[in-house]
Parts: structure tokens; sequence; C-alpha cells
């Protein structure tokens, strides 16, 4: 009779009948699943919590700064609209006198290249006449010329009281 060697590894576990027991090698390994299952949500959870969350970067949002100028001759208009626009978050680093008296319309007016500024005045103060004169001596973006016709603009009608 030939011997087999033995080995080192502990026999499969058999049933009654010899045959090899694997409801309890399929628990075992299900158990083993389950355990690793739970160790990875474990490390989620864990890793989530430890975690810095990202700040979003702010969005830095470029304060306009206006010049304002009575084009029509009321006095005390560019004082007035100035204030308004500082409310709107406007820089308004000089008011003064226009040229001249005989301005028919407001004027907004593009002093370095980059229209979307003029055109931010323009909403805010309800005009839609928007021109381009760069001038690069001025430390301004846009220049606002009151004209004749501000009494009528919706959002100064209040704060001009109309007339």
């Amino acid at each position: 009779m030939i011997r087999k060697k033995r080995t080192s590894r502990r026999p499969h576990r058999r049933n009654s009948r010899g045959k090899l027991n694997l409801r309890s090698r399929g628990l075992e390994v299900g158990i083993l699943f389950l355990v690793l299952i739970f160790m990875v949500f474990l490390f989620s959870v864990i890793y989530r919590l430890t975690q810095v969350p990202e700040k979003p970067m702010p969005v830095e949002q470029k304060i306009v700064r206006v010049e304002v100028l009575n084009g029509c001759g009321k006095a005390g208009l560019a004082k007035e609209v100035t204030d308004f626009l500082r409310i709107k978050g406007f820089d308004v680093v000089n008011m003064g006198n226009a040229e001249n008296f005989e301005f028919p319309e407001t004027i907004v007016v593009d002093r370095v290249g980059e229209m979307s500024y003029a055109w931010k005045v323009a909403r805010a103060i309800g005009v839609d006449n928007v021109i381009q004169q760069k001038d690069e001596d001025l430390f301004l973006e846009v220049t606002l010329i009151l004209g004749k016709d501000c009494a009528e603009l919706a959002p100064l009608r209040e704060i001009l009281g109309g007339d």
C-alpha cells in the first residue's frame, strides 16, 4: 500500500456521507465578503469626514469707477445721481459739470475699451445710449453724462422727484 504524505493543510470538512461540506465553505466566503464590504464602507465614511471641503474660488467682481457729469444744468443733479450709483455698488470717483448743459440725452461712455462696464452703469440708470471713447489718462472705466432726459429714466425718477 502506498501512503500519501500528510500535508500541513487542514483537511476539508466532510459531512456524514464523506462528501465535502460546501455549505460551510460558502458561509465562510460570504462572511469574508461582507466583512470586506463593511471595511470599504467604513473607510469611505472616515475618508469623507476627514476631508476638508474644497472652497470654490471667489469670483472677483470688478468695482466700476465712474465719473458723473451734469450735462443738463439742473443744480445738484450730479450729487444725487452719485449717491444713487454708490448705493448700487459703483465707485464714483469724480462728479461735476459737463462741457455744456445742452445734452438732450443721457450718455454712458466707455473709457477703457471694456463695454461691459459701461453697460452695467447703463442698466443701473435705465439708458441704452452707450458709446466708446477710450481715454487712458483717466483713472476710471465709465463717464456718465446726464442729459435733459434724466428725470424720465425709471430708476432715477424717485430720487429726482419726477420733474
